[in-house]
Parts: structure tokens; C-alpha cells; sequence
């Protein structure tokens, strides 16, 4: 159900353009700083950092819009030595004390409903797909390549708020909720891997 009501989402964009009056399109850069989280025991610690950085194009009327980016986002994740023991993953199977640093790099195609709440805020809404470009194993922690046990894919859901500020500047937050399995490849793991990212970001705007 949850797919299906993001899928949906992703069809207002184009009910949006449809309503009467002027149509606003806009077509800008973005950076920011995201905070990632990699949920399940095999995984330590909180949200990590990573920077990203885009562009986006929106047409909107009145107060109902639509959104695409593009996107690519870095951030880390640190393994729980134990818990990848168990699954049969680790390098040295007896070093189970042991943690293992990953850095990840993904491309992020968020598509958006745009909603003009009072002044200059804007609600976002929708559905996001993401690809895994890259996966490092930076301490060599795993028996076989990391990017054999990461799943390569991502589909989630995004809400955040934007603000339009002077000098065609914007900046916002979100929240971006994992719905995907990232242990889908990963043999041996009996839990399921989802992400979730808090995101910042500071954009600008050339129309």
C-alpha cells in the first residue's frame, strides 16, 4: 500500500501543471550536507554526515506544483564486527570484536509535490529513487566485495519543508524514509537494512 500511494504521488506533478493560471517554472543548483542512518543491529552509531549536491527544475500554479532533482549524496556507515560474524561475512571470521568503515556514494532522483503553505514555505512530498554508485570497504572488513552485499537500489518517501529567500535563494530540510531492503543481497543477514536521511540544503535558482 505504501508503494502504491508513493507511485501515486508521483503523478501530481502533472495534475499540478493542469490547474488554471500562469505557470512559475524554476531551474536551479543545490547543496547541502545529509545525515544518514542505516537501521538494524549489524550497524553502529547514529546518523553520519556526507555532503550533496544537484540540480532541480519545478513548474507549479498557483500553489500546487511539481519537483524533480537529480542529486548525488556521500555518506558512511561503521559495522557491527559480531553481527556480520554471524552472517558468514567477515574477512577474518574469529575477529568478530572488530567494526568496519564503509563509504557509500548514491544517486538521488527525488520526485516532488509542491504545496504553498503562507508567505514563502513550501511543503515537499513524494517519492525518491536512489542507485548505489559507489561502496568502499575501507578497512577490508568484508570476505567477498561490498558492493556484492549492498543492495543497489533505493526507494523511500520525502517530506520537507523549502523557504524562498531573497537574491533567487532557497534553502530547506527534509526527511527521507527508506522502504527498501539494503540487505536484499547480502546472504546470511535475517534482518532488513533501511535507510533514513535528514537533509539540508542551500539552492539557487536561474529563472
Amino acid at each position: 500500500m505504501k508503494k502504491f500511494l508513493l507511485f501515486f504521488l508521483a503523478f501530481l506533478p502533472v495534475m499540478a501543471i493542469a490547474q488554471p493560471g500562469p505557470v512559475e517554472v524554476d531551474l536551479g543548483i543545490k547543496v547541502g550536507m545529509n545525515f544518514t542512518r542505516m537501521s538494524g543491529g549489524t550497524w553502529s552509531g547514529g546518523y553520519r554526515s556526507g555532503v550533496l549536491g544537484g540540480a532541480f527544475a519545478s513548474v507549479g500554479v498557483k500553489k500546487i506544483g511539481g519537483q524533480a532533482e537529480v542529486l548525488i549524496g556521500t555518506t558512511s556507515f561503521t559495522g557491527n564486527g559480531g553481527e556480520f560474524k554471524t552472517a558468514g561475512l567477515l574477512l577474518t571470521p574469529g575477529d568478530s570484536a572488530s567494526n568496519g568503515n564503509f563509504s557509500a556514494t548514491y544517486l538521488h532522483i527525488p520526485l516532488l509535490l509542491n504545496l504553498k503553505l503562507f508567505g514563502n514555505a513550501t511543503i515537499q512530498l513524494g517519492p525518491q529513487f536512489s542507485s548505489l554508485l559507489s561502496v568502499n570497504d575501507k578497512d577490508k572488513f568484508l570476505n567477498q566485495p561490498a558492493a556484492n552485499v549492498f543492495s543497489e537500489s533505493d526507494f523511500a518517501g520525502v517530506v520537507g519543508i523549502q523557504l524562498n529567500l531573497p537574491l533567487k535563494l532557497n534553502a530547506g530540510v527534509r526527511y527521507t524514509f527508506g522502504l527498501s531492503d539494503q540487505a536484499a543481497n547480502a546472504p546470511g543477514v535475517n534482518e532488513a537494512w533501511r535507510l533514513s536521511t535528514i537533509q539540508l540544503h542551500l539552492g539557487f535558482s536561474f529563472l
